[in-house]
């Protein structure tokens, strides 16, 4: 089959979003389009197969139940991202219980050689991932993601109101919305920060690592955070990128 290009897809538990990336190329990528993943049903999945005729697509799936649409529209031009599809080394006891989105962004990290590091993913779930000094994928931390503790919080109380997330404009609130910005937003920001500290205390060497921030909640983070990072909110693209290009052999295809 003749492609000539990647499409990477990276199938998460709020959104799905999309990029395209040339074959043999090293390009800077943009998303391509997105949708909320309650509406990737197999029909539209088969029109995003038909808008991308020449497409290879490398699939990030957190959820199970969208794989086989995905591979039944792509046969042929389909490749699935799981532990033992990618050049990444591992010193964890059973890779393939970990997400493919984690995994596509630890490959990312490990190509270029930025270890040791921690890879923080602000998502629907908050994902620390950690690559220890040999860059292999070596364990982390999986906390709620900031909607998902603002979800929790409001549907599980009677009276407290539907409030957007932003951060407040003191610790000592005022309102009943501000009391519920700064506690959620508070609370995230230290969280992010003491898991990260645990995680670098725990790492040999007492070699201080590269704190890398990703995912559509990265920017309230990084606002907020301070430690110094590196912002890729593409990072799990990027990832599905490189192995694709690892993976795609035209004469077998």
């Amino acid at each position: 089959m003749n492609l000539d290009a990647f499409l990477l897809v990276d199938a998460g538990n709020t959104r799905v979003k999309w990029a395209v990336a040339p074959m043999g190329k090293a390009t800077p990528l943009r998303v391509s389009g997105d949708m909320p993943t309650s509406e990737a049903i197999p029909e539209r999945i088969r029109r995003m197969a038909r808008k991308y005729p020449r497409h290879y697509l490398v699939l990030s799936s957190v959820v199970p139940k969208l794989v086989p649409a995905f591979a039944k529209a792509f046969e042929g031009r389909f490749h699935l991202v799981k532990a033992n599809s990618t050049a990444l080394r591992f010193d964890y006891p059973n890779p393939t219980e970990l997400g493919a989105d984690r995994i596509a962004a630890a490959a990312a990290i490990a190509a270029e050689k930025l270890y040791p590091a921690i890879i923080v993913a602000c998502g629907t779930a908050t994902a620390f991932t950690v690559l220890d000094a040999k860059g292999r994928l070596c364990g982390g931390a999986i906390a709620p993601g900031l909607q998902t503790q603002l979800t929790a919080l409001v549907g599980a109380t009677a009276q407290l109101p539907a409030t957007n997330l932003r951060m407040p404009r003191r610790a000592l609130a005022k309102s009943t919305q501000d009391a519920i910005r700064a506690g959620v937003m508070l609370g995230f920001l230290g969280g992010v920060k003491e898991i990260v500290a645990q995680l670098t205390a725990a790492l040999p060497g007492r070699v201080k690592p590269h704190l890398i921030l990703t995912g559509g909640n990265a920017a309230h983070v990084a606002k907020n955070l301070d430690l110094p990072f590196k912002l890729r909110p593409l990072l799990v693209l990027e990832g599905l990128g490189m192995i694709g290009a690892q993976a795609w052999n035209p004469e077998r295809k």
